[in-house]
Protein backbone atom coordinates (compact mmCIF):
# COMPACT_ATOMS: atom_id res chain seq x y z
CA UNK A 1 0.00 0.00 0.00
CA UNK A 2 2.63 2.58 1.01
CA UNK A 3 4.27 1.58 -2.92
CA UNK A 4 1.10 3.24 -4.39
CA UNK A 5 1.45 6.15 -1.99
CA UNK A 6 4.96 7.02 -2.65
CA UNK A 7 3.94 6.50 -6.50
CA UNK A 8 0.86 8.97 -6.49
CA UNK A 9 2.97 11.37 -4.92
CA UNK A 10 5.58 11.15 -7.38
CA UNK A 11 3.61 11.79 -10.09
CA UNK A 12 3.52 15.36 -8.75
CA UNK A 13 7.52 15.66 -9.27
CA UNK A 14 9.16 17.34 -11.95
CA UNK A 15 11.20 14.55 -12.43
CA UNK A 16 7.93 12.37 -13.32
CA UNK A 17 6.31 15.48 -15.27
CA UNK A 18 8.86 16.03 -17.14
CA UNK A 19 8.59 13.19 -19.60
CA UNK A 20 12.18 11.84 -18.73
CA UNK A 21 13.59 8.68 -17.79
CA UNK A 22 12.29 8.88 -14.49
CA UNK A 23 8.53 8.71 -15.69
CA UNK A 24 8.97 6.15 -17.45
CA UNK A 25 10.11 4.29 -15.16
CA UNK A 26 7.09 5.87 -12.94
CA UNK A 27 4.71 4.41 -15.49
CA UNK A 28 5.99 0.35 -15.14
CA UNK A 29 6.18 0.96 -11.54
CA UNK A 30 2.66 1.68 -11.64
CA UNK A 31 1.76 -1.32 -13.68
CA UNK A 32 3.74 -3.88 -11.62
CA UNK A 33 3.16 -2.67 -8.04
CA UNK A 34 -0.50 -2.48 -8.68
CA UNK A 35 -0.53 -6.21 -10.06
CA UNK A 36 1.53 -7.13 -7.53
CA UNK A 37 -0.64 -5.87 -4.85
CA UNK A 38 -4.06 -5.33 -6.07
CA UNK A 39 -6.78 -9.03 -6.15
CA UNK A 40 -8.29 -8.66 -9.61
CA UNK A 41 -6.71 -5.89 -10.78
CA UNK A 42 -6.88 -6.44 -14.36
CA UNK A 43 -9.63 -3.95 -15.38
CA UNK A 44 -7.18 -1.35 -13.48
CA UNK A 45 -4.15 -2.50 -15.44
CA UNK A 46 -6.46 -2.43 -19.38
CA UNK A 47 -7.07 1.24 -17.59
CA UNK A 48 -3.27 1.79 -17.39
CA UNK A 49 -2.06 0.51 -20.46
CA UNK A 50 -5.05 2.34 -22.55
CA UNK A 51 -4.26 5.78 -20.78
CA UNK A 52 -2.49 7.98 -23.06
CA UNK A 53 0.34 10.61 -22.91
CA UNK A 54 0.87 11.72 -26.01
CA UNK A 55 -0.68 13.14 -28.85
CA UNK A 56 -2.23 11.11 -31.23
CA UNK A 57 -1.14 13.60 -34.06
CA UNK A 58 1.52 15.92 -34.25
CA UNK A 59 2.69 18.05 -37.16
CA UNK A 60 5.45 20.61 -37.14
CA UNK A 61 3.00 23.52 -35.63
CA UNK A 62 2.73 21.61 -32.24
CA UNK A 63 4.22 23.09 -29.40
CA UNK A 64 6.03 21.71 -26.60
CA UNK A 65 2.99 23.25 -24.27
CA UNK A 66 0.85 21.30 -26.09
CA UNK A 67 2.48 17.78 -25.52
CA UNK A 68 3.37 18.53 -21.85
CA UNK A 69 -0.39 19.09 -21.21
CA UNK A 70 -1.48 15.81 -22.91
CA UNK A 71 1.25 13.83 -20.75
CA UNK A 72 -0.05 15.88 -17.48
CA UNK A 73 -3.44 15.13 -18.10
CA UNK A 74 -2.13 11.54 -18.88
CA UNK A 75 -0.51 11.55 -15.30
CA UNK A 76 -3.54 13.20 -13.91
CA UNK A 77 -5.79 9.85 -15.25
CA UNK A 78 -3.16 7.40 -13.79
CA UNK A 79 -3.28 9.06 -10.35
CA UNK A 80 -7.24 7.97 -10.77
CA UNK A 81 -6.11 5.18 -11.44
CA UNK A 82 -3.89 4.61 -8.35
CA UNK A 83 -6.44 5.91 -5.81
CA UNK A 84 -8.82 3.51 -7.43
CA UNK A 85 -6.05 0.84 -6.48
CA UNK A 86 -5.76 2.22 -3.02
CA UNK A 87 -9.31 2.11 -2.40
CA UNK A 88 -9.28 -1.45 -3.38
CA UNK A 89 -6.68 -2.39 -0.99
CA UNK A 90 -8.30 -0.51 1.97
CA UNK A 91 -11.33 -2.51 1.49
CA UNK A 92 -9.82 -5.39 1.19
CA UNK A 93 -7.68 -4.96 4.40
CA UNK A 94 -11.02 -3.72 6.22
CA UNK A 95 -13.13 -6.29 5.16
CA UNK A 96 -10.81 -9.33 5.34
CA UNK A 97 -12.19 -12.00 7.28
CA UNK A 98 -8.97 -14.08 6.76
CA UNK A 99 -5.30 -14.23 6.24
CA UNK A 100 -4.23 -12.39 2.85
CA UNK A 101 -3.18 -15.15 1.11
CA UNK A 102 -2.29 -14.64 -2.32
CA UNK A 103 -1.75 -11.10 -2.25
CA UNK A 104 0.90 -11.48 0.00
CA UNK A 105 3.33 -12.70 -3.13
CA UNK A 106 4.29 -12.01 -6.43
CA UNK A 107 1.69 -12.70 -8.52
CA UNK A 108 2.99 -14.81 -11.08
CA UNK A 109 4.51 -16.69 -8.58
CA UNK A 110 1.34 -17.40 -6.59
CA UNK A 111 -0.44 -18.51 -9.62
CA UNK A 112 2.31 -20.76 -10.30
CA UNK A 113 2.09 -22.55 -6.80
CA UNK A 114 -1.55 -21.33 -5.86
CA UNK A 115 -3.03 -25.14 -6.83
CA UNK A 116 -0.17 -27.04 -4.69
CA UNK A 117 -1.03 -24.30 -1.72
CA UNK A 118 -4.82 -25.34 -1.35
CA UNK A 119 -4.00 -28.67 -1.91
CA UNK A 120 -1.32 -28.12 1.37
CA UNK A 121 1.34 -29.89 -0.42
CA UNK A 122 3.79 -28.24 0.93
CA UNK A 123 7.02 -30.00 -0.38
CA UNK A 124 5.98 -29.26 -4.13
CA UNK A 125 5.00 -25.62 -2.75
CA UNK A 126 8.43 -25.25 -1.96
CA UNK A 127 9.77 -27.36 -4.63
CA UNK A 128 7.83 -25.34 -7.33
CA UNK A 129 9.00 -22.18 -5.83
CA UNK A 130 12.86 -22.51 -5.79
CA UNK A 131 11.89 -23.86 -9.54
CA UNK A 132 9.73 -20.98 -10.61
CA UNK A 133 12.04 -17.99 -8.54
CA UNK A 134 15.46 -19.61 -10.80
CA UNK A 135 13.34 -19.82 -14.22
CA UNK A 136 11.93 -15.97 -13.86
CA UNK A 137 15.37 -14.42 -12.83
CA UNK A 138 17.20 -16.07 -15.38
CA UNK A 139 14.37 -15.12 -18.06
CA UNK A 140 14.78 -11.69 -16.58
CA UNK A 141 18.47 -11.68 -16.82
CA UNK A 142 18.19 -12.55 -20.63
CA UNK A 143 19.44 -15.95 -20.29
CA UNK A 144 23.12 -15.73 -18.80
CA UNK A 145 26.16 -18.25 -19.36
CA UNK A 146 29.22 -18.68 -18.08
CA UNK A 147 32.63 -17.97 -19.02
CA UNK A 148 32.77 -21.62 -21.26
CA UNK A 149 29.10 -20.84 -22.84
CA UNK A 150 27.51 -23.60 -19.96
CA UNK A 151 24.28 -22.85 -18.82
CA UNK A 152 23.76 -21.05 -15.27
CA UNK A 153 22.33 -22.46 -12.69
CA UNK A 154 21.52 -21.83 -8.93
CA UNK A 155 24.10 -19.98 -6.62
CA UNK A 156 26.41 -19.40 -9.88
CA UNK A 157 23.20 -17.97 -11.34
CA UNK A 158 22.34 -15.87 -8.87
CA UNK A 159 25.92 -14.96 -8.40
CA UNK A 160 26.10 -13.60 -12.06
CA UNK A 161 22.45 -11.58 -12.29
CA UNK A 162 23.47 -9.90 -8.85
CA UNK A 163 27.04 -9.50 -9.10
CA UNK A 164 27.53 -5.19 -8.70
CA UNK A 165 27.77 -4.88 -12.05
CA UNK A 166 25.21 -5.90 -13.53
CA UNK A 167 22.18 -4.47 -15.00
CA UNK A 168 19.71 -6.35 -12.35
CA UNK A 169 21.50 -5.52 -9.08
CA UNK A 170 19.47 -4.55 -5.94
CA UNK A 171 20.04 -1.61 -3.90
CA UNK A 172 21.60 1.65 -4.30
CA UNK A 173 25.05 1.23 -2.71
CA UNK A 174 27.92 -1.62 -2.27
CA UNK A 175 26.72 -2.80 0.98
CA UNK A 176 23.13 -3.74 -0.32
CA UNK A 177 24.59 -4.92 -3.24
CA UNK A 178 26.41 -7.65 -1.53
CA UNK A 179 23.18 -8.46 0.79
CA UNK A 180 20.49 -8.99 -2.01
CA UNK A 181 23.32 -10.85 -3.78
CA UNK A 182 23.97 -12.82 -0.41
CA UNK A 183 19.98 -13.17 -0.04
CA UNK A 184 19.94 -14.55 -3.43
CA UNK A 185 22.60 -16.92 -3.68
CA UNK A 186 21.30 -18.37 -0.12
CA UNK A 187 17.94 -19.28 -1.58
CA UNK A 188 19.37 -21.17 -4.45
CA UNK A 189 21.92 -22.81 -2.44
CA UNK A 190 19.62 -23.90 0.46
CA UNK A 191 16.82 -25.12 -1.88
CA UNK A 192 19.01 -26.78 -4.53
CA UNK A 193 17.46 -30.07 -3.32
CA UNK A 194 14.22 -29.28 -1.22
CA UNK A 195 13.81 -33.31 -0.50
CA UNK A 196 16.87 -32.90 1.71
CA UNK A 197 14.80 -31.52 4.33
CA UNK A 198 12.27 -33.86 4.54
CA UNK A 199 9.58 -31.49 4.07
CA UNK A 200 6.57 -34.11 4.84
CA UNK A 201 8.07 -35.34 7.42
CA UNK A 202 8.57 -31.94 9.31
CA UNK A 203 5.30 -30.94 11.80
CA UNK A 204 6.33 -27.47 10.51
CA UNK A 205 5.73 -27.60 7.10
CA UNK A 206 3.41 -25.78 6.23
CA UNK A 207 5.62 -22.55 7.65
CA UNK A 208 8.54 -23.93 5.92
CA UNK A 209 7.20 -23.89 3.01
CA UNK A 210 5.43 -20.41 3.57
CA UNK A 211 8.64 -19.30 4.49
CA UNK A 212 10.18 -20.49 1.26
CA UNK A 213 7.26 -19.17 -1.01
CA UNK A 214 7.87 -15.77 1.31
CA UNK A 215 11.45 -15.38 0.16
CA UNK A 216 11.26 -16.34 -3.42
CA UNK A 217 8.62 -13.62 -4.13
CA UNK A 218 10.69 -11.13 -1.73
CA UNK A 219 13.16 -11.91 -4.43
CA UNK A 220 10.81 -11.34 -7.50
CA UNK A 221 9.69 -8.43 -5.48
CA UNK A 222 12.59 -6.24 -5.20
CA UNK A 223 13.45 -6.64 -8.78
CA UNK A 224 9.75 -6.03 -10.09
CA UNK A 225 10.57 -2.80 -8.32
CA UNK A 226 13.85 -1.75 -9.43
CA UNK A 227 14.20 -2.58 -12.58
CA UNK A 228 10.42 -2.76 -14.25
CA UNK A 229 10.99 -0.85 -17.44
CA UNK A 230 14.18 -3.49 -17.82
CA UNK A 231 12.45 -6.19 -17.25
CA UNK A 232 9.19 -5.26 -19.28
CA UNK A 233 11.53 -4.16 -22.20
CA UNK A 234 12.82 -7.94 -21.70
CA UNK A 235 10.18 -9.78 -22.14
CA UNK A 236 8.39 -7.44 -25.04
CA UNK A 237 11.97 -8.68 -26.99
CA UNK A 238 10.64 -12.45 -26.25
CA UNK A 239 7.07 -11.67 -27.17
Amino acid sequence: MQALEDLRADAETSDVRDGGPAFTAWKAKVRGVIKASVSDAQDLLEQLYGNRYTLRVVSSYTTRAEHAQVRYAGIGRARGIIDAALYRLHSQVEGADEPVAGRSFDPDLWDHVRDLVEAEDWKKVSSQTAIFVEATIRKWAGDPTGKNGEVLVGKGLMAAVFVNDSELRCGRQAGEWEGWRGLAMGFAQALSNVDRHHINERDDARRYAIGVLGLGSLLLTQLRHEHATLIEDRLAGEA
